[in-house]
């Protein structure tokens, strides 16, 4: 089971101080969270957070599409990745020759396929 990062200060964290891992479309910042006892932030399982830009996807649809695939990608691999904060960015749209409709199936099956090679399972 994963959890959601809503919390800004830790979205800027993980993005400063993250790891990257790249795809074609994607960039996956991870890092360890924090051991100390004292943290008020302190989580036993995976903490995902997506950003999508506007101005990379225009329609809330598409936008939405995007991190329903990246939260159930995630989800499976909970149990691989525990106490972490990963934040998952897309970085290029998608051409929309390609995908005509802003919540193809095609394009799900496509974001769905880069996520896993994000995370070392792709071909």
């Amino acid at each position: 089971m994963i959890e959601h990062i809503v919390d800004k200060d830790i979205f800027q964290e993980v993005l400063q101080t993250g790891a990257k891992t790249k795809t074609e479309h994607f960039t996956l910042f991870r890092m360890n969270a924090p051991q100390d006892p004292a943290n008020i932030k302190k989580h036993d399982h995976l903490m995902v957070g997506v950003v999508v830009p506007k101005r990379l996807a225009k329609r809330a649809v598409t936008r939405n599409a995007i991190k329903r695939q990246v939260y159930t990608v995630a989800n499976k691999l909970a149990a691989a990745y525990p106490k972490e904060w990963h934040v998952i960015r897309l970085s290029k749209v998608f051409d929309k020759k390609t995908y005509i409709s802003p919540s193809s199936r095609q394009l799900k099956l496509d974001v769905c396929k880069e996520l896993q090679k994000l995370y070392g399972l792709g071909e």
